[in-house]
């Protein structure tokens, strides 16, 4: 068994963008799982941008591959398509199953606003023209945190899962994270702060200081946008037992999740990441979030 094989063996992708799904996907859930089996990964997390997907997986768990040496869940993003900042639907998606409650991403005001100020990303667009989006935010026009954010963080800390931050404003991330532990939160994850959300370093440490988990996207290495010296950089600054790194992938045109993590390991190896390094971003850290351990 080469090194990369091994390290990959007992990971955790907390970011998988596997079908079916209104953007076009090169794998489904169930290829996703068969392929994370293959490889010895021990848990996934499907995430759709635009559906819940706690309730699909449950059949594959329970059928399909029942009894398989992994574990793999879905949740749910509040963009409009999924019923925006609701806590009707955190509480159906966690009854459902569901491990990770994201805030909006693509139906975030930050994330619209972003591409309208001309920073194109790679962001794959729908197979058809969706609705226009609502630019929601989870701040009122005063700038204090919108009561149903509150009462969605209750139901995450009374469930015990995880709330990710998505594509909000940094301000916004600010008030939700303060929120949330204050509301008895204990699984927080920061997704790609380098992207959408631009946070500075510093920003990362502090977030980290915090308790909260800092995920980096390995789509962004495989697009371009990211500079893997970059990727490691934030990684020595936040430290890989405060770090995880999620494939991102699953779109079409794109490595399968399973390939980009292979390479998301020859990449770290390469710019002197060290085994037990990656055993906590790929292994431990992420097993933790969802409690697996």
């Amino acid at each position: 068994m080469d090194k990369i094989t091994k390290l990959l063996k007992g990971a955790v992708d907390l970011h998988v963008h596997s079908g079916p799904g209104l953007i076009p996907r090169s794998l489904d859930h169930a290829e996703a799982v068969k392929q994370a089996l293959a490889v010895g990964m021990r848990g996934l997390v499907v995430k759709d941008q635009h559906s819940m997907t706690s309730g699909s997986v449950y059949f594959l768990r329970e059928h399909v591959f029942k009894g398989a040496p992994i574990s793999f869940y879905g949740g749910l993003v509040l963009n409009n398509t999924g019923g925006g900042i609701s806590p009707y639907t955190v509480d159906c998606a966690i009854k459902y199953g569901g491990k990770i409650i994201w805030m909006p991403t693509l139906s975030a005001k930050n994330h619209i606003e972003v591409h309208s100020k001309g920073h194109k990303t790679s962001f794959p667009d729908t197979k058809e023209k969706p609705l226009p989006e609502i630019p929601l935010t989870i701040v009122d026009q005063n700038g204090a945190l919108l009561p149903q954010v509150i009462e969605i963080c209750k139901l995450i800390a009374r469930a015990d899962v995880v709330l990710a931050t998505g594509h909000l404003h940094l301000s916004e991330i600010k008030l939700l994270i303060a929120e949330a532990k204050k509301q008895g939160v204990k699984r927080i994850l920061m997704n790609h702060p380098e992207f959408i959300v631009n946070a500075s370093l510093e920003d990362m440490v502090n977030f980290a200081d915090q308790g909260v988990i800092i995920e980096h996207s390995y789509a962004l290495v495989v697009s371009g946008e990211l500079k893997k010296e970059y990727l490691v950089e934030m990684i020595r600054r936040v430290g890989a037992e405060r770090t995880t790194i999620g494939s991102d992938l699953g779109q079409k045109g794109n490595p399968y999740p399973v390939e980009g993590l292979k390479a998301c390991i020859r990449d770290l190896l390469d710019l002197g990441i060290k085994d037990e390094e990656i055993d906590l971003i790929l292994r431990k850290n992420p097993a933790k979030l969802i409690g697996l351990d």
